[in-house]
């Protein structure tokens, strides 16, 4: 990806020594920045984030401390031959929600399937898109929802090349989510990006996965809320079946969700289940 660096000021890409630190001078006027790792052994970019301060440096620490994840064992990789990542800060002196639209770009670009990045970023589903797929989440229809159903965003992971199991395994799991709490549990799933319903499920039942920090996380899918936060322990996903009913799908499949409410940075929403409940006290 060709960069323009123009600019040898307080904006554009500087490289960095990964031994350093920044002082709190330093820190103060760099402010929110947008950074990467690229492998020395092939170029390769291979994380993006943002941060303040020391974070740009905080994944070799972790790295060189055992913590488990994809990031980690690259680095891990990169220093057992005899080298150090490079880091490079793409945009500096901005504010925390323009950081996050940068990072964001940035993923689109270099893509998911090239990153170890958790997350799709910031504002998933107004990224990258082709003009067919703008077409469908602006000037479609909005979805008729008339049944419980628990709405399932699977932004970056979607793309018009999925087969139908593709599409099944990227919606179902691994959710941090809790229908059960629900008054009216959901009967349906819907797997929505773009904005626009990709497929429905009809919902069989639910199971429950342990500690997704390792084992189960399947790194070649998206968890759209990760900010350098641990991974809940409970995390949930359902079994279920394509929605075969013609008429329900037509009020479903490929109409627009632009209407539902998800919350901040949350790729679930429930549409006719009604408020959660209380937890139950002993």
């Amino acid at each position: 990806m060709a960069v323009d660096n123009e600019s040898q000021e307080f904006r554009g890409i500087a490289e960095l020594d990964p031994a350093d630190v920044f002082t709190d001078e330093i820190s103060d006027r760099l402010g929110a920045y947008v950074y990467r790792l690229d492998d020395p052994r092939d170029g390769a970019t291979f994380y993006v984030g943002k941060g303040r301060g020391n974070r740009v440096f905080q994944h070799q620490r972790m790295a060189a401390g055992g913590d488990p994840g994809l990031r980690y064992d690259r680095i891990r990789a990169i220093r057992a031959a005899g080298l150090e990542p490079r880091i490079s800060i793409h945009r500096h002196g901005l504010s925390d929600e323009t950081a996050h639209e940068v990072e964001a770009a940035l993923i689109d670009a270099y893509g998911t399937g090239q990153l170890v990045n958790l997350v799709s970023g910031h504002g998933a589903d107004r990224g990258m898109m082709g003009v067919l797929d703008i077409r469908a989440a602006y000037g479609a229809t909005p979805a008729d929802i008339r049944v419980p159903a628990i709405l399932i965003k699977i932004e970056q992971q979607w793309h018009a090349g999925l087969t139908d199991d593709q599409l099944y395994e990227r919606t179902r799991r691994y959710w941090a989510c809790r229908p059960e709490r629900r008054p009216v549990p959901p009967t349906h799933a819907l797997a929505v990006a773009r904005g626009v319903i990709r497929e429905a499920y009809e919902i069989a039942y639910w199971e429950e996965y342990a500690d997704t920090r390792q084992e189960v996380l399947d790194p070649s899918r998206v968890v759209v809320a990760d900010r350098a936060a641990p991974v809940i322990t409970a995390r949930r996903g359902f079994i279920g079946k394509p929605v075969t009913n013609e008429v329900l799908r037509g009020a479903l499949v490929g109409h627009s969700v632009r209407h539902v409410r998800f919350g901040s940075g949350n790729p679930i929403a429930y549409v006719g289940c009604g408020k959660p409940l209380a937890e139950a006290r002993p």
